[in-house]
């Protein structure tokens, strides 16, 4: 028996393969677009679909096949890890919890299953599942530790490496420690990151007119001290000292590389220079085209540290296409939101719009001489954006309690539009600004100006290596 369930455009498709009554299969093809960027003819998608799940509800377990889905990517639907080809949730119940015991028999309940999957998983089946990719040095370290191609993670087995059976088993405390560890190394880098910026910027205005340059505050932490000797170019810990920490960090994961830089480049959350220029330069190639509102989110899901940088406030993604207006972030509802995320620090939460660099946000002619209206497009999705907001704010206690997710709060939920260019022209501009700074409800974004911080974050930090190599 078989369950085909044709997708919402631009969304690949799942298909449900009853194995017997108790455990399921479950594929995937991607979107049209998608296989026709990577070459291949959508008439021939069924040659295509790859295995993402099984799921056995009788033995209680769930196994994920990671797979590339990136149609630029020369292994297009192929394993995404070199040597390890399945990761298995062992002892599970997962579907216990949102369908009574019942295996998922429709896309809805598969999106379900895999958004309760645990932190540090990729949820998200048109991004290949697998681990998320803060956590990719745990199967780089199982790799280089084993030659197994499966990963079991479980409750009921000390870690330890079947070779003969070709499992590597992790316990599920030492999964949770390990994801603790580098999300730890990954806060001490971005203070360090913050703290060698807030000096740079500081001491590079206080020697333009005379004041006193202040040191960078290296902390306590090794690693904090490790990653800010390295970011200012001094030498903060000596060798011994710095092997010790090294050390520290391969227990974590024992394939970050030979050399100290590269390992802590990997550990780095913060933008690099290169990578920083790579994203520019595709964000402007991007800007030349005339694509959707779903290549755009597709983009920002890619990169959600633009719109933190954008809105400036610690932002964490809580759904991509939440449902707002529903019972449940993931079901069906009449409201919409590109992404609902919350503040890291207070867990209020905001509701984000993405559009098109084409959406004209002023009218052509203007309203009286020197004066622009906004568009008709601006103006349905500012009233777009707040209904959002109103259908969340009422359903909120509701959503909290169906999906689970208590760690949301409506305290003034912001709403952040990202959409249109700059206007041409002082009149024009004029214009857009007045509007734009008496919309106290709806923030507006344009795209070329999310462009312009990346363009200016890019000089600042060759700036500061300018410094640091004098």
């Amino acid at each position: 028996m078989a369950y085909y369930i044709p997708p919402p455009d631009p969304k690949g498709e799942i298909q449900i393969e009853e194995l017997h009554p108790r455990c399921i299969e479950v594929w995937f093809i991607p979107e049209d677009d998608r296989l026709r960027a990577a070459g291949i003819d959508p008439k021939d998608r069924e040659k295509h679909r790859v295995q993402l799940l099984l799921i056995s509800a009788q033995d209680h377990f769930i196994s994920i096949y990671p797979v590339n889905t990136l149609p630029t990517n020369p292994s297009f639907l192929e394993q995404k890890y070199n040597q390890v080809r399945e990761i298995t949730l062992d002892e599970t119940d997962i579907w216990d919890l949102k369908l009574d015991g019942e295996l998922p028999k429709t896309r809805d309940e598969i999106l379900e299953v895999l958004h309760d999957f645990p932190s540090g998983f990729t949820k998200d089946p048109d991004y290949g599942l697998g681990l998320a990719k803060e956590y990719r040095f745990i199967v780089d370290a199982v790799e280089v530790l084993s030659s197994c191609t499966s990963i079991v993670i479980t409750p009921k087995e000390k870690s330890h490496a079947d070779e003969v059976a070709g499992f590597f088993y992790i316990s599920s405390a030492d999964f949770d420690e390990m994801r603790r560890k580098i999300n730890s190394i990954a806060t001490a880098s971005q203070s360090a990151g913050r703290s060698v910026k807030d000096t740079t910027t500081h001491n590079y205005l206080a020697e333009k007119i005379g004041k006193p340059l202040v040191e960078v505050t290296a902390g306590r932490s090794p690693v904090r001290r490790m990653i800010t000797a390295k970011a200012t170019g001094e030498e903060v810990l000596p060798e011994d000292a710095q092997d010790a920490v090294i050390h520290a960090l391969t227990k974590t994961a024992k394939s970050l590389g030979s050399e100290q830089t590269e390992r802590l480049a990997r550990l780095q959350s913060d933008i690099e220079l290169v990578t920083l220029d790579a994203l520019i330069e595709r964000f402007e190639e991007m800007l030349g085209k005339k694509l959707d509102e779903a290549k755009w989110q597709e983009f920002f899901n890619a990169n959600p540290f633009i719109l933190n940088m954008a809105f400036g406030y610690p932002v964490i993604k809580v759904r991509d296409q939440a449902s707002v207006g529903g019972r449940k972030l993931s079901g069906d509802g009449e409201k919409i939101t590109d992404f609902l995320v919350k503040n890291s620090l207070t867990n209020n939460t905001a509701v984000f719009e993405i559009k098109t660099p084409q959406t004209p946000v002023l009218n052509k002619r203007p309203f009286r001489e020197g004066v622009y209206t906004p568009s008709a497009d601006l103006s349905g999705s500012i009233n777009q954006a707040l209904d959002q907001k109103y259908q969340f704010q009422k359903q909120v206690a509701q959503i909290k309690e169906n999906t689970r997710l208590y760690d949301i709060e409506s305290y003034a939920v912001h709403c952040c539009l990202v959409v249109g260019k700059t206007p041409e022209g002082e009149d024009q501009q004029k214009s857009f600004e007045l509007f734009r700074r008496n919309s106290k409800d709806v923030e507006l974004v344009t795209f070329d100006e999310l462009l312009e911080k990346l363009k200016q974050l890019g000089a600042f930090l060759r700036t500061a290596d300018r410094e640091d190599a004098r």
